[in-house]
């Protein structure tokens, strides 16, 4: 088996421990978290993904810089002990303003070294021909991180509420670690491989591209269209990965239900990242996207109906989760596919601070519409309007052959 498969697991790790910690365990936490700080209101507590969100600002070039310069071997492992030691200190907090400073520094560094850049430019470097379907089988841990962490959440809240929950996840964050470093081995040339498995080239390697300044990287209308069109769609998906636990309680179901729906998401989500990246092979990596984005508004216009019944919410789930986990591998792999392997790192780095305007507001958006109507109705139709815009963006991307 080529060596470069190993790496797809490494990644599917990271990606499992990174999104699992630092995005999937909200959705559980959002209630405790609001009966905690803000007598029950659930838009001050929203804050907390968008404060991750707005650090991308500063973090992502930063990380995709050094990330181009240095080792994923050592910057990896480090950035699983930065987020541990977050979420210690969060185990410790007294106040809002405790979470959100950690939401604002360790947990986006975590979560952008480890995953939305680390894990995927350690699978670029690995592989060409098939990139798209390794992206997306390593994203996989992405996804399926959110069934798991459901219930890990449900078993250390009742085990001492939801600073022991805090507690546990920077241990395991800290764990990872040493299995980070032991693992990951940065590109093929280190084990005598070439990308894909195929024989070593003969003669001299092609000259490494220079830096990319962030001033050459505004300049590239490409990578702006990716960026606002995966913005665009992000915000519908935090948004409602982040609310939908909520959701399905405020719609009269149980706990187990509401726990079914967050997992249906989750699952369907993680076999979208295997179907779009196979996709992207067969078909390409925009017209993969587009896929993508045009199924999401679709089953975004299905919530509000299947909401009363916790059996259709949980299909409409799946669906909406199978063309959300689309997204990411198919945009990382259109990334890669513009802007090659070499320089993969820094444009994922660039794109970051170009969609998280959008990611921003998408789930205190939704938060905020329910405080104020006691419905998540008028954000859910404003994601689909935000799709519909996503796809025309996309349209306008001029990629480069093969």
């Amino acid at each position: 088996m080529f060596y470069g498969w190993r790496m797809v697991g490494v990644a599917f790790g990271a990606n499992f421990v990174a999104s699992g910690l630092g995005f999937y365990a909200l959705p559980k936490l959002m209630l405790p978290l609001a009966e905690e700080f803000t007598d029950g209101d659930r838009g001050p507590v929203a804050l907390l993904v968008a404060a991750m969100s707005l650090a991308g600002f500063v973090v992502s070039p930063l990380v995709g810089q050094l990330l181009t310069r240095h080792s994923l071997k050592r910057m990896m492992p480090l950035a699983a002990v930065v987020m541990g030691l977050g979420f210690l200190a969060v185990s410790q907090a007294t106040a809002l303003w405790h979470l959100i400073v950690v939401y604002a520094t360790t947990v986006p560094i975590g979560v952008i070294t480890l995953s939305a850049i680390g894990a995927n430019t350690l699978v670029a470097n690995w592989f060409d021909r098939v990139r798209p379907f390794a992206l997306g089988v390593s994203q996989f841990g992405l996804s399926i991180s959110g069934a798991v962490v459901a219930y890990f959440i449900s078993w250390t809240l009742g085990l001492g509420g939801w600073q022991t929950t805090y507690a546990m996840l920077g241990g395991v964050a800290i764990a990872v670690s040493p299995l980070l470093f032991v693992s990951i081995v940065d590109r093929p040339a280190a084990r005598g491989l070439s990308v894909d498995g195929e024989p070593p080239p003969v003669g001299k390697s092609a000259p490494t591209p220079p830096p990319w300044s962030f001033a050459e990287a505004l300049r590239d209308r490409n990578l702006w269209l990716a960026g606002m069109t995966a913005g665009l769609c992000f915000a519908g998906a935090t948004a409602m990965i982040q609310n939908a636990y909520a959701l399905a309680m405020d719609a009269g179901h149980t706990d187990t239900q509401a726990n079914f729906v967050l997992v249906a998401l989750s699952v369907g989500a993680a076999f979208g990242k295997l179907l779009f990246g196979a996709l992207g092979v067969r078909i390409g990596e925009k017209a993969s996207l587009a896929c993508a984005v045009v199924g999401e508004a679709l089953f975004l216009a299905l919530l509000p109906a299947a909401a009363e019944s916790a059996t259709l919410l949980a299909g409409v789930g799946f669906g909406l989760g199978i063309t959300l986990g689309g997204v990411m591998p198919a945009l990382a792999a259109l990334i890669a596919r513009l802007h090659g392997a070499s320089r993969f790192a820094a444009a994922m780095g660039y794109v970051g601070p170009m969609m998280i305007p959008f990611q921003i507001l998408g789930a205190p958006a939704a938060a905020y519409a329910f405080d104020r109507t006691g419905s998540y109705d008028l954000a859910i139709y404003g994601f689909v309007i935000a799709c519909g815009l996503a796809l025309l963006l996309l349209l306008q991307i001029r990629t480069v052959p093969d």
